[in-house]
């Protein structure tokens, strides 16, 4: 096994990193990592670790981080699922250059399934397999329970009582706000006025059958009850946080996934 780094660029000129993982005998598919919102895939446990594990089964891997994330340039607070979803097209694009695969695999996590599912009627490669970690497909609903979660920081906020506490009016004002502070960036309006009415659901039903979901049932920040559409292939992991990557969770899951995208079973 070996790794490479690759540089693109977005369509803004935005200087985009990855890493390939190119198996050390025969090649036999590829597949191509999408992270979360302030995510990466470079080093986050989950790319990482799956990269190795397909490397060993003969399958190529591009995990490379969306503009202002990881090791990329960039600036995040313009960031949108539509801009987004044209650098993995990008991506796509240079992992096909110099593997030409017949068929592709996707991993994406939380956000990153909204960039795939953005993404998905322009990908020219039939898609293999697909695999969904804590996918954040309602954007509609998320973003309002955030913000009745945010704006109410005395009150225990779940999915179940958050509409008690939402207020649609300033909803929207909030909405429209830039320079927004996160946990490690701003973020400007584009991306809340663009996500406020999007749900991904339905992009996924017509490959449902060749996806595999993953989420854990304590996850709190994408909660598995948020999601409308019931996939075929999934594996709810018990107490699971958003991440999946402590080894309690990891153990319900991971060669599970692996297998799935290198024979299809899980």
């Amino acid at each position: 096994m070996k790794t490479k780094l690759v540089e693109f660029k977005n369509r803004d000129g935005e200087i985009l990193r990855g890493i390939i993982t190119v198996p050390g005998e025969q090649i036999k598919g590829g597949a191509v990592f999408a992270h979360g919102f302030e995510r990466n895939t470079t080093v986050e446990k989950k790319f990482k670790m799956m990269s190795g594990a397909l490397a060993k089964r003969g399958v190529v891997s591009l995990r490379f981080d969306f503009a202002g994330c990881g090791l990329s340039d960039g600036d995040f607070s313009k960031m949108t699922v539509a801009n987004r979803a044209q650098e993995l097209l990008k991506a796509i694009e240079i992992f096909q250059k110099e593997f030409n695969f017949e068929k592709i695999n996707f991993v994406a996590h939380s956000l990153g399934a909204c960039v795939l599912a953005k993404a998905l009627g322009d990908i020219k490669t039939e898609i293999n397999k697909i695999v969904l970690i804590a996918p954040a497909l309602n954007q509609k609903e998320l973003l309002r329970f955030y913000f009745a979660r945010d704006n109410n920081p005395n009150i225990k906020i779940f999915w179940q009582n958050c509409k008690q506490y939402f207020n649609e009016e300033k909803f929207l004002k909030d909405c429209a706000q830039d320079g927004r502070m996160l946990k490690e960036h701003y973020v400007d309006s584009d991306y809340f006025i663009e996500a406020k009415d999007l749900d991904f659901s339905d992009n996924f039903k017509s490959i449902k059958d060749r996806v595999l979901h993953m989420h854990g049932d304590a996850d709190d920040k994408v909660p598995l009850k948020s999601l409308n559409i019931e996939f075929e292939n999934k594996i709810i992991v018990k107490n699971g946080d958003h991440d999946l990557e402590r080894p309690y969770f990891w153990d319900q899951w991971f060669d599970k996934a692996v297998d799935f995208l290198t024979n299809g079973q899980i």
